[in-house]
């Protein structure tokens, strides 16, 4: 079964076009004006709505293993969520396995996710420990189907970080081989030392998370990072960009010629560190933190300026039962749900209340995460010949966020009470409805795993 989406306007990364458009055999066929009915086809009336490309979340954690522990949401929960708030692909991580290799490790990944996704998934990989053989195994890694390496600069203590001089082995590696290099980058010696100070003075509680890793601390390393890497002719995507220091960090990188992409999150955009004074801090404990309302406001200037390339959820979901097993703002499970809130929180927060305009959303949601990690053109965009993966969209629609109304197992949710103007009315993903209204429509298992083409030029 086909579908005719008619009398909508269609938001590309270019801008804006009253258009149809038209759907067969799980891709996008035709976009135009008055295109012809066909009695093969349903209509779906878009008057009054835009017609969006599917939302690629770039960065979620489902049936993530830390930390003697296991993320609140799996691979069904977790893309029912993305489904009911526009996400049609996201992009999850396959862990290095010891004693396995990298390639393996990602095909047992993608046979774990296949029963149960909803939506299309890609996957990036976690490098904590150089491989002996790097070229061959990231060689045949982006063989699998895995478009870029996510390396850290931090969490020594939870056998996260690589050390410098396999830091830069894996990264050189990796673009030879023609993946993508993505940084967590936070100062591992800066925030190991003022831990054992905070530590020295009984300053742990949860209500000190924000101290314990403050915004230099993140520009430091992006600086360190960009330089190396920038030095040596390579790429870099840094995610999760927190600060105002931060997104400085990356202008001057940008300044000095380096090629450096950037990301940020909802959460970094609407929410500030007054929350930890709360007596529900552990529920916004996520890392970097949480920070200022000024460094909200230099967050928002760099996404209208156009200096974020990606806006991705960081979605780590833990329940409230897990994160009260912390003790402390250093032991707390990091990590909050948000997947689901993606696109009306950014609409809601960019367009309605700072006039950012509506192919930014296309272009940070969609086209550029479809471009940066090998996805493009069968994701990311409205043409023809890509997978009908469609959000309906109605600008006028008024939704309050509360836990109830939320997929996630976590419980609850970090932006309860707060209303957005601008929600999905309908979600296909390959030319199938997985949401409509209200009503999550999908099925367990008829996702695909989406195979990178890996390393692409920025969009």
């Amino acid at each position: 079964m086909g579908y005719l989406i008619k009398g909508g306007i269609v938001i590309t990364e270019k801008g804006e076009i009253p258009a149809d458009v038209a759907i067969d055999n799980q891709r996008i066929s035709a976009v135009g004006s008055d295109l012809v009915d066909s009695s093969e086809r349903v209509t779906l009336d878009a008057r009054g709505k835009y017609v969006l490309p599917g939302v690629i979340d770039a960065h979620t954690h489902f049936a993530l293993r830390s930390r003697g522990t296991i993320t609140a949401d799996d691979f069904e929960s977790g893309t029912k969520a993305a489904a009911c708030g526009g996400v049609t692909t996201v992009i999850d991580f396959a862990d290095q396995i010891p004693g396995m290799s990298l390639a393996d490790a990602a095909k047992a990944r993608i046979d774990e996710a296949k029963p149960y996704v909803a939506t299309d998934f890609a996957l990036h990989m976690t490098i904590t420990k150089a491989p002996e053989n790097p070229d061959s195994e990231l060689r045949d890694l982006l063989e699998s189907g895995v478009g870029a390496v996510k390396l850290f600069t931090t969490y020594r203590a939870a056998g996260y970080l690589l050390e410098k001089n396999d830091f830069i082995k894996v990264s050189k590696a990796a673009h030879r081989a023609g993946l993508l290099v993505t940084v967590h980058a936070e100062d591992n010696d800066l925030v190991e030392n003022l831990e054992s100070r905070m530590k020295a003075k009984g300053e742990t509680a949860p209500a000190y998370h924000a101290v314990s890793r403050p915004g230099e601390a993140e520009a430091s390393a992006i600086r360190n990072t960009a330089s190396i890497l920038g030095e040596a002719g390579l790429p870099v995507y840094f995610v999760h960009v927190s600060s105002g220091p931060g997104l400085e960090a990356v202008r001057e990188a940008r300044k000095k010629g380096y090629t450096v992409y950037a990301e940020t999150s909802p959460h970094y955009l609407t929410l500030t560190s007054n929350l930890y004074a709360q007596d529900n801090a552990r529920e916004f404990i996520m890392t970097p933190p949480l920070r200022d309302s000024c460094d909200i406001d230099a967050l928002w200037n760099g996404v209208l300026n156009g200096e974020f390339d990606v806006i991705a959820t960081d979605h780590c979901a833990f329940t409230r039962r897990q994160k009260a097993e912390g003790t402390s703002c250093f032991d707390t499970l990091p990590g909050i749900p948000g997947v689901e809130t993606l696109l009306p929180l950014v609409h809601h927060e960019g367009v309605v209340r700072r006039g950012m305009r509506l192919s930014e959303i296309a272009r940070m949601l969609s086209y550029n995460p479809a471009k940066l990690f090998g996805l493009y053109p069968r994701k990311g965009t409205i043409t023809p010949g890509a997978d009908a993966d469609v959000v309906i969209f109605d600008p006028n629609l008024r939704k309050t966020i509360t836990s109830d109304s939320q997929h996630s197992k976590a419980g609850y949710t970090p932006y309860e009470g707060m209303t957005v103007q601008g929600y999905p009315t309908t979600v296909l993903v390959r030319g199938k409805v997985v949401y409509d209204n209200g009503t999550f429509l999908g099925a367990q298992g008829s996702g695909r795993f989406i195979a990178s083409k890996g390393r692409l030029s920025r969009g």
